[in-house]
């Protein structure tokens, strides 16, 4: 495993280094302290949209004990960026070189690990010189940041997909805005860890069960359930396993904010599964403390299926599985940890939150704050080391925020915004898909089916019509409070990439089902609509949108009512069977890191490094091996069918191809609602590696 470096190892390579920097050092233990006209402020992360809902509870007990990150600004990040986003030439960097390069200079890392040690603060320090990680005290932080620490309840939603119960928190948190010397300051891009607040959810979604009217009261699987291998079959992958490549000699990086069961994907892929796999290929990775207990509250379902599905396609493959803290410096962490150990030639990440719950941190609601560009920092390493980066898109549709900050804004999800990731989408496969109704006392009086024609972009909206299956009042009722599909849309963060150029991807159709409406203050200085009204036909409109990075990049079948079978022992409690139907753009990124093992075992070993700019050239050509989903088309009621009390049922209603806004441009490559559309996976493997040549 790669280690971080200490702040013992940095002091023995820089000796008195510190005084070229004009800084006195101080001993560990001592009481630091800087005048304050000397101080500057720096941006932090979570704290201000957490202490929007939050109750006092009294200041933070002086011996709290607290991890705080310190994000530090690359060199030369700007030239970085562009040569990522033209697409990586030449042989990828090793972490020493990208340190050397980008990393902060290590005068200055012996500077900021020698003052947070005049508090008694304990440091370490990752070894792409970006990340300085830290141990203290409440009263130790408000010392070295002159700011106060102090507790709140909040009220949140569990972590884990299986379980949706309202909870509360209890945290801590600060209302400063933290100061440090100016020297120190003006290099920190984002202070992490000043709240210990659990703000991501997973992208995972359990499925509506359709058996057939005798088996309504089973708790068999819906028809849809499937295994890995029907991903692989569906999008053509076999021809690169059958020919023996299984990821053999490959490492796959899982980045999770849950802990994980290893004995569970083992007895998946064994008696699920039936697949030979590496023995002791999981390995965990305690990030920042770990993510605690083995819980479906804090969302192990996600880490299991996770590791379940990228260890199905590529079965031979090694698995570090880097578990942290549901907070912003764990996520955080853990990136520029598997970036650091560079031991994984690709990683994903199925958690995520709003960009509209990141604006809520900054006053104005109208700039990216840091803590945004702190991922971007690590993805645009992992791209430099040839390190491929796949995160969920999300599964609230266009309406990201209604998972978390509750506002009906259209948005995006945070981290798979980032330009230097690839950020993946969902769509539901063809077929027919039928659903009980169901009589006051239980019994089955009926049925509904809708048939799929085509596979589309994920989007509930066609199961909006069939609200008697569902247990809804009206079809306008069901619609708004069901609000699931694949996330896509425009960011309000980052600007678009180069590599999204000249690809009409600012283009865009919608039929607004759903209006936005009922504006609140939602933040200081930020007013956002909270509620939705409903409109059964809408009208297509056609947009435009000129700025922000479009997400996704491509997509893969996530609807869980198509999707795929997880199995956890701990669902039996919540769902009579430890095997359930899941769903969510929290498959598709484990299931691209088990593709790229199997490209890379292809290549011999080579790394294929981040995708994006090769993949959005591949679909602008004749051969591409994309589908877009570029149809508009509405299909109508012909298409859902039904009974009640053996007499046939009208279902009136109509279903998009979209993410619940939006659709696509007949013709067009690129579609907000599932980007580049599904990929035919070997024909994309050779297109890789035509691209690559000798690059590795």
């Amino acid at each position: 495993m790669g280690k971080r470096v200490s702040k013992s190892l940095v002091r023995v390579l820089l000796g008195s280094a510190l005084a070229s920097v004009g800084v006195v050092a101080v001993a560990q233990g001592g009481t630091g302290s800087v005048a304050s006209d000397q101080l500057v402020p720096v941006s932090q992360g979570i704290s201000a949209s957490v202490l929007a809902n939050a109750v006092p509870q009294g200041n933070t007990s002086s011996s709290t004990k607290m991890r705080v990150s310190f994000i530090l600004k690359g060199r030369n990040i700007s030239s970085l960026a562009s040569m990522v986003n033209a697409g990586w030439k030449g042989s990828f960097l090793t972490v020493p070189q990208f340190a050397a390069e980008y990393g902060q200079t290590p005068y200055y890392v012996y500077a900021l690990t020698t003052y947070l040690n005049s508090f008694g603060i304990r440091t370490q320090v990752m070894p792409d010189l970006l990340d300085v990680t830290t141990q203290g005290t409440a009263s130790q932080y408000e010392k070295a940041l002159t700011i106060l620490m102090q507790d709140f309840t909040v009220n949140t939603k569990p972590a884990g997909a299986a379980v949706r119960t309202s909870t509360t928190q209890q945290v801590y948190a600060t209302k400063d805005m933290p100061k440090m010397p100016s020297y120190l300051g003006d290099r920190i891009l984002a202070i992490l860890g000043l709240s210990n607040y659990a703000p991501f959810q997973s992208l995972s979604v359990p499925g509506l069960k359709q058996p057939s009217p005798q088996a309504a009261g089973a708790a068999a699987a819906a028809p849809f359930a499937q295994l890995p291998s029907a991903f692989e079959s569906q999008y053509n992958l076999n021809p690169l396993t059958s020919a023996g490549n299984l990821g053999q000699g490959q490492t796959m990086a899982i980045v999770t904010l849950a802990s994980l069961d290893p004995g569970v994907p083992y007895a998946f892929w064994s008696k699920v599964a039936h697949i030979p796999v590496a023995p002791g290929r999981i390995h965990l990775v305690k990030v920042d403390g770990g993510a605690g207990p083995v819980s479906l509250n804090l969302g192990s379902d996600e880490t299991t299926l996770d590791v379940e599905q990228s260890g199905a396609i590529a079965p031979q493959a090694n698995i570090l599985v880097y578990q942290a803290p549901n907070t912003d410096y764990g996520f955080v962490d853990a990136f520029y940890q598997a970036a650091s150990d560079n031991l994984a030639g690709s990683i994903s990440a199925s958690w995520g939150e709003s960009e509209t719950a990141i604006q809520a941190s900054v006053a104005s609601g109208q700039e990216s704050p840091a803590y945004a560009e702190a991922f971007n920092q690590a993805f645009l390493e992992s791209a430099a080391q040839g390190q491929s980066v796949f995160v969920a898109s999300g599964d609230q549709g266009a309406y990201d925020p209604t998972g978390d900050i509750g506002t009906t804004n259209l948005g995006i999800d945070n981290p798979s915004d980032s330009p230097f990731d690839t950020s993946v989408g969902g769509t539901t496969l063809p077929g027919v898909q039928t659903y009980p109704i169901m009589s006051s006392g239980g019994s089955v009086i009926g049925s509904e089916s809708v048939n799929i024609p085509s596979q589309i972009t994920w989007g509930w909206d066609y199961l909006w019509p069939m609200y008697q299956a569902l247990g809804a009042s009206s079809e306008a009722s069901l619609a708004t409070s069901l609000v699931i599909g694949s996330g896509g849309g425009y960011s309000a963060l980052f600007d678009r990439p180069s590599y999204q150029n000249n690809l009409k991807v600012q283009h865009y159709a919608d039929y607004m089902f759903l209006a936005s409406i009922d504006q609140q203050i939602v933040a200081p200085g930020m007013v956002e609509p909270t509620k939705f009204s409903f409109n059964p036909n809408p009208a297509l409109v056609s947009g435009m949108q000129p700025y922000g990075r479009a997400t996704p990049d491509i997509s893969f079948n996530a609807d869980p009512q198509t999707g795929y079978v997880v199995y956890d022992p701990q669902f039996v409690p919540v769902f009579g069977s430890s095997l359930v139907d899941f769903g969510g753009t929290s498959f598709i990124g484990p299931q691209l890191n088990g593709v790229s093992a199997v490209y890379e075992s292809a290549l011999g070993g080579q790394r294929v490094g981040f995708w994006n700019p090769m993949m959005y050239h591949f679909a602008a050509s004749a051969s591409s091996p994309f589908t877009p989903l570029d149809s508009n088309q509405v299909y109508g009621s012909s298409y859902y069918s039904g009974t009640l009390n053996g007499a046939p049922l009208s279902i009136n209603g109509e279903f998009a191809n979209s993410n619940n806004f939006y659709t696509g441009n007949t013709g067009a490559i690129y579609n907000p609602g599932s980007g580049l559309g599904y990929a035919d996976l070997n024909s994309l493997f050779y297109d890789f590696k035509g691209s690559l040549g000798g690059a590795q």
